[in-house]
């Protein structure tokens, strides 16, 4: 056979495809190519490659019929797919609208479920892992999902979505727009997946402890600045003074509100909105007093269960995940200190709030996102 002769386009190309492919058998031929090209016997070259004559005299062959391309692995098509593809788009926006919409009496899709689905509305009836591969080549995957309140109102929450656009809008200079939201941190560490040897189940300490450090936080929607306070709830000073939970958070959010008005005098700014939630401690004596001794503060109610409009929801998981994640507190002080630098590490970072609570407020996406 006559020696195999290489343009320089031709060695360019196929050094270029031997330094970059990930498939071994391809940087082979490659390589094979390339040395035969030099000269190198046929021998030799299959010696080196751990491979034999017969296969080199091959990989030359397909290289001078069909170029780089004669040397690509030409995988085998494979046994037809179960689920027909030109489904896949309905299937996809079954996934997407939920099972709930498509008539089942179940809160989330699974393999199996979605398969015995497939199987009653176009007879097509598949097991669980032929479902599995079909959602792996569409990019179907696992996803914790969020919860939405079937109780809501959805005229009510577009008409608040509405109402919070125009006012974000006109929250600039002397108007300030706030999203309000308090998160409980309690003294018992939330369980979670851990490491452990197999036949032995993980055991985590716990001093059975019911003090919580309740935060009460505001976030500037426009520039990111976060105004906060922290309330420390003891099990025997709930048991001495007698009072209810919403009492003891009405006179916390008063508090709070001081905390606001101060961050946001009234000689600067000529209003400021707090958009709070429907909880029974955002009403009261205390917190009419406060509103009295401050009158530029205003609060917004939000329609209840409307979570998803409230930005600062967004805040509590990173928060969290920094200040108290896979920690053990001994003391209240300990809790205490744990969000107090939480929040430190994001006041000193507003972009990185702003970024947290997102497009806040935005008309056209649906209240119900």
């Amino acid at each position: 056979m006559s020696r195999l002769e290489l343009s320089e386009e031709q060695r360019s190309e196929l050094e270029a495809c031997f330094r970059t492919t990930e498939e071994r058998r391809l940087r082979d031929r490659c390589q094979a190519v390339l040395m035969a090209a030099r000269g190198r016997p046929q021998q030799q070259i299959a010696e080196d490659l751990g491979t034999t004559t017969r296969n080199i005299q091959r990989f030359l062959a397909r290289y001078r019929t069909g170029g780089l391309q004669g040397l690509k692995i030409q995988w085998a098509p494979g046994k037809t797919p179960l689920i027909p593809e030109e489904l896949a788009p309905t299937i996809l926006d079954w996934i997407r609208q939920g099972p709930g919409a498509c008539g089942l009496k179940r809160a989330n899709w699974t393999h199996l479920t979605l398969a015995d689905f497939l199987h009653r509305q176009t007879g097509i009836r598949v097991r669980e892992t032929a479902m599995r591969d079909f959602c792996r080549r569409h990019d179907v995957r696992l996803y914790r999902p969020t919860y939405r309140f079937l109780r809501a109102d959805p005229v009510r929450q577009q008409q608040a979505l509405l109402a919070l656009s125009e006012k974000l809008q006109a929250a600039a200079g002397d108007i300030a727009l706030l999203s309000q939201d308090e998160a409980r941190f309690p003294m018992v560490p939330t369980l979670t997946a851990t490491l452990g040897l197999k036949g032995e189940r993980p055991v985590i300490g716990t001093r059975d402890c019911k003090d919580v450090v309740h935060t009460f936080a505001s976030a500037n929607v426009t520039a990111g600045e976060v105004t906060s306070r922290l309330y420390g709830s003891r099990t025997r000073t709930r048991r001495k003074d007698g009072l209810s939970k919403t009492k003891r958070m009405q006179v916390a959010f008063a508090h709070h509100l001081l905390d606001v008005a101060r961050a946001y005098p009234a000689a600067q700014h000529r209003e400021v909105v707090l958009v709070i939630d429907n909880a029974p401690w955002h009403r009261g004596l205390p917190v009419d007093w406060a509103l009295r001794r401050y009158p530029h503060l205003t609060l917004y109610r939000l329609p209840p269960y409307s979570p998803q409009l409230q930005p600062i929801e967004r805040l509590w998981r990173p928060l969290r995940q920094r200040a108290t994640h896979n920690t053990l507190f001994d003391e209240m002080a300990e809790l205490q200190h744990a969000p107090r630098s939480g929040l430190g590490y994001y006041r000193a970072r507003p972009q990185a709030v702003l970024s947290l609570l997102g497009s806040a407020w935005n008309p056209t996406q649906s209240a119900e996102a």
